[in-house]
């Protein structure tokens, strides 16, 4: 009878190994999804700073223009725009950058599930091929 039950541990182990790692191999997909999810958050993000600065631009323009300066013709309207603009691209290069560190942070998640889920088997492979190895010594 005993040799019975650990046949079935065995077995059940090998069950619940599978289901272990269908939960990370679950959860290594959620972790791709968030991955995307931060890349299309971060262009979004790129695109309303964009927006933004061509705002402030036009309005700058119609500002200097309703006062009767010409656009390129006075240096501090140009500093102006010019000062716009960089701070437009150090915020965009900013956005980027936490754009890629969220999709990074999320991707080594994924792949740490993945390999959680490797180990998972291994191990119930493993443990397995103990418990046949014990079988059979107990039966010969």
């Amino acid at each position: 009878m005993g040799v019975e039950m650990q046949i079935a541990s065995a077995i059940i182990g090998l069950a619940a190994v599978r289901q272990q790692k269908a939960a990370y191999d679950m959860e290594a997909e959620a972790y791709k999804e968030q991955a995307e999810m931060a890349s299309l958050q971060a262009d979004q993000q790129e695109a309303e700073r964009n927006r933004q600065l061509r705002r402030q631009l036009a309005s700058l323009g119609t500002s200097m223009s309703s006062q009767g300066v010409a656009l390129g013709t006075s240096p501090s309207v140009s500093a102006l725009r010019t000062d716009e603009i960089k701070m437009a691209k150090a915020d965009i290069s900013n956005i980027r950058l936490m754009g890629q560190s969220n999709r990074r942070k999320y991707e080594i998640g994924a792949a740490g599930s993945k390999a959680a889920g490797k180990a998972v088997v291994l191990g119930g492979f493993a443990k397995t091929a103990g418990a046949a190895y014990s079988i059979n010594k107990g039966v010969a």
